[in-house]
């Protein structure tokens, strides 16, 4: 009873000064019912104790709240409205205090028979559609001395409840996720065949040159449950190369001659980091959030969601050609577009639970594409903690 007055005052002086600090919210929805329920009427006060404790002894930022603390809340804030030191700010932090994240549903009766049951049912309030997230009961034989056996009980739907959250993220986990990918391509096609033309033999000759190299450098800050931030250092290099000798270019249909023709096309791409000056607030990232999954064997994904803002992409086109008709000789086409770029990458599955206080691993994933032949290498690392 001790700590629930406690969380109880923790509340109201934060109220009272105007500001809430985001926690995840736990509020208790109790029932009684069956037999001798005057004899049982305050078993839903001991168990929200036992479900605060056992919370909070491996979540930190959890706070519960029970149908009798709200009560309190609201009374203790009228009064202040009627004594005039409320304010629109108090009401607002007030809503935000019961703007619960999970709701627990806990019954607790005495059927027929001298059957005590107890059963806790706990829903998250912010999914859509609402569903049970997790359910928990505890069954004994019921009589006045009987309270070992209604404790052993109680604990046992509250340890139950607690554990069942390790596959949820119930204390934001922070901190810098790193991923650099880099991505080359570099093939060579040859294409040759005999010619006759003008009563003279000759051999058709192609050459398409592609020499790609693209890198990605993001730095992720998770900073909530799910949202993040970050900057991107985005360099990209494309160049086409045709190489081409033809001795029967069709001039026209009674018209034939060598020709030669050069085409290559080139582009370039950066996204930085603003340099216009040092508040770490000019970051390059236009979006960005961090998924972690936790799965039921144990094991934990992170998923990658960023997409920069936008940069510079420059093309560069040459066209020259040679020959008996069709010549070529212009300037380089020149033109610039804005280019952005995206992350989005699952990463584990990995050993680990949401009890655990830290997350970290660090690897190397290459990868080649069998259509294309891209080669890319994925390196990531990342140490997330949490309170």
């Amino acid at each position: 009873m001790k700590t629930r007055c406690l969380v109880l005052l923790f509340l109201i002086v934060i109220i009272a000064g105007n500001s809430f600090v985001q926690r995840t919210q736990f509020y208790i929805k109790s029932t009684v019912g069956g037999l001798y329920p005057k004899e049982i009427e305050g078993l839903p006060a001991y168990f929200a104790t036992l479900f605060d404790n056992s919370l909070k002894e491996k979540y930190s930022c959890t706070t519960v709240l029970t149908t009798s603390d709200v009560r309190d809340l609201l009374g203790w804030e009228r009064q202040r409205q009627l004594l005039g030191s409320g304010s629109e700010e108090s009401q607002k932090s007030l809503a935000e205090a019961l703007g619960v994240d999970y709701l627990v549903s806990f019954e607790v009766s005495v059927a027929v028979g001298e059957k005590f049951i107890a059963s806790g049912t706990l829903i998250p309030r912010r999914a859509k559609p609402v569903f049970p997230l997790i359910k928990a009961s505890a069954y004994s034989n019921y009589s006045k001395e009987s309270f070992d056996q209604i404790d052993a009980n109680l604990k046992e739907v509250a340890k139950k409840l607690v554990d069942g959250l390790k596959k949820y993220e119930i204390c934001p986990f922070k901190g810098e996720i790193n991923v650099k990918i880099t991505s080359t391509k570099k093939d060579e096609q040859t294409e040759e065949y005999p010619t006759y033309c003008n009563g003279v033999d000759g051999t058709y000759h192609k050459t398409t040159t592609i020499n790609n190299y693209s890198e990605n450098d993001w730095t992720i800050k998770k900073i909530g449950k799910e949202s993040a931030d970050g900057t991107v250092l985005f360099n990209l290099s494309e160049e086409l190369t045709i190489d081409e000798i033809n001795p029967c270019y069709e001039c026209s249909p009674t018209k034939q001659g060598q020709r030669t023709y050069y085409a290559k096309t080139t582009t370039y791409a950066d996204i930085q980091k603003s340099t216009a000056g040092n508040n770490s607030s000019d970051i390059i990232v236009d979006s960005a959030r961090v998924i972690l999954n936790f799965l039921d064997d144990g094991t934990y994904t992170v998923r990658i969601k960023a997409a920069s803002k936008l940069g510079t992409k420059k093309t560069i086109e040459e066209v020259k050609a040679q020959g008996v008709c069709d010549n070529i000789n212009e300037p380089p086409k020149k033109t610039t577009n804005k280019i952005d770029e995206g992350l989005y990458e699952l990463l584990g599955p990995f050993t680990g639970t949401a009890e655990d206080k830290v997350l970290s691993q660090k690897d190397t994933i290459k990868r080649v594409d069998p259509v294309s032949k891209e080669e890319t290498t994925i390196e990531y690392e990342f140490y997330l903690t949490r309170d």
